[in-house]
C-alpha cells in the first residue's frame, strides 16, 4: 500500500494578542472526584459521561485501562457519521463517511515554533475520529492556529485545535465518542466511570455537549487522572516530548491553568497516511 504525504503550512500567525487566547480559559466542567482536578480537566467530561448514564454500573469494576486494545476489534473498514453542529471556526468539508479505515496507523507532524511534534494516529482505536482529524489537517484547519490552554496541576495537558483561539470553536460538526468511552458498557452494564490514567504522550479529543468531539484536542505531557470519556486518537513520539516539556515548564500566563505564557502556534502540519 502506497504512502501519501501532504504538507500544510501557514503564515506568520493567527493570534497576535494574548487577550484573544485568554478568552478560551473559562471552560467549565461538572464536579468529579477528586475535586481539586475540576478546573484543570479538558472541557465536556460531564456530557460524555452523562450520555450513557442510564445503564447500571457494575459493582467493584476497575477503571478502564486506556492503554489496552479494544475489547471488540473493529472490521477493516467502518461507516462514520458527522452530524452538523454549530458554526465552523473555519470553513471545512465533512470528512468521508464510507469505507473509513479501521486498521493501521497514520502520522501527523505538528510544526510548532518550539519544534516538531510527530503524532501516530491509531485507526484501530477511534477510526472515525482519526478520519476527522486527518481531514481537518489536510484542509488546513489547524494551520496557523494557537494552542489555547495549558494545565499544569493535577491534570497535565496542552489543549489545541481551535482556530478562533477561544477554546470554544470547532469544525461545525461532531464525531460520536469512540475509544475508550465506547468500551464502558458490557452486556448492558456499565463499568466504573472513575478517573483512569491517561498516560504521558496520549493525544485525545475534548468533548462537547452530548459527548461528541469536534476539532479540539489535547496532548498529555504527564500521566493524568481523567474520566474515560475523552476519545483517544494516538500518541506523541517519545523522542519529541521534550517540546511539550519545554512548553509546560514555561507554564500558563497565571496560576496552573490558562493560555500558555509563551504563545504556542501550529505553524504547519505534515501528513503520512
Amino acid at each position: 500500500m502506497g504512502r501519501a504525504t501532504a504538507r500544510i503550512l501557514g503564515g506568520a500567525g493567527l493570534c497576535t494578542s494574548i487577550s484573544l487566547v485568554l478568552a478560551g480559559c473559562s471552560l467549565a466542567t461538572e464536579p468529579m472526584p477528586p475535586a481539586a482536578l475540576v478546573p484543570d480537566t479538558p472541557a465536556g467530561a460531564e456530557a460524555a459521561v452523562a450520555a450513557s448514564a442510564p445503564a447500571p454500573v457494575l459493582r467493584d469494576s476497575p477503571p478502564l485501562d486506556v492503554t489496552s486494545p479494544r475489547s471488540d476489534p473493529l472490521p477493516p473498514t467502518v461507516s462514520c457519521e458527522y452530524p452538523r453542529s454549530g458554526s465552523p471556526a473555519r470553513p471545512v468539508a465533512l470528512p468521508p463517511e464510507k469505507d473509513v479505515a479501521a486498521a493501521g496507523f497514520a502520522t501527523v507532524r505538528l510544526e510548532l515554533r518550539r519544534g516538531t511534534v510527530p503524532i501516530t494516529l491509531d485507526r484501530s482505536l477511534s477510526p472515525c475520529t482519526a478520519n476527522s482529524f486527518l481531514s481537518l489537517a489536510e484542509q488546513g484547519f489547524y494551520t496557523s492556529s494557537v494552542c489555547h490552554r495549558i494545565t499544569t496541576r493535577g491534570v497535565y495537558t496542552l489543549q489545541c485545535g481551535d482556530p478562533s483561539g477561544t477554546g470554544t470553536g470547532g469544525p461545525g460538526y461532531g464525531t460520536p465518542a469512540e475509544f475508550p468511552a465506547d468500551q464502558a458498557t458490557i452486556d448492558g452494564e456499565r463499568r466504573s466511570t472513575a478517573p483512569t490514567t491517561y498516560p504521558r504522550g496520549t493525544v485525545a479529543m475534548e468533548t462537547t455537549a452530548g459527548g461528541n468531539s469536534g476539532s479540539r484536542f489535547f496532548i498529555v505531557f504527564d500521566d493524568s487522572p481523567l474520566p474515560p470519556s475523552y476519545t483517544i486518537i494516538g500518541t506523541v513520539d517519545a523522542s519529541a516530548m521534550w517540546v511539550l516539556d519545554a512548553i509546560a515548564e514555561a507554564g500558563p500566563i497565571s496560576g496552573h491553568s490558562g493560555a500558555p505564557i509563551r504563545p504556542v502556534q501550529i505553524i504547519g502540519v505534515e501528513l503520512d497516511r
